[in-house]
């Protein structure tokens, strides 16, 4: 298993995907880049709107 750090395309059936928050402590690691990005939104939306709805 090769970890993608903040976010890449898996290149293989063995890669996995893993995001941090910039704001906070969460941490995140996925199967699939947009499954990741889905979760990383939603914990911005749940946890830091402000940042979410940034211009």
């Amino acid at each position: 298993m090769t970890p993608k750090r903040n976010g890449a395309y898996v290149g293989s059936s063995t890669d996995v995907v893993e995001r941090s928050c910039d704001h906070c402590a969460w941490h995140a690691v996925d199967d699939t880049y947009p499954d990741l990005i889905e979760r990383y939104q939603n914990h911005l939306r749940a946890e830091h709107p402000t940042v979410w709805l940034r211009r």
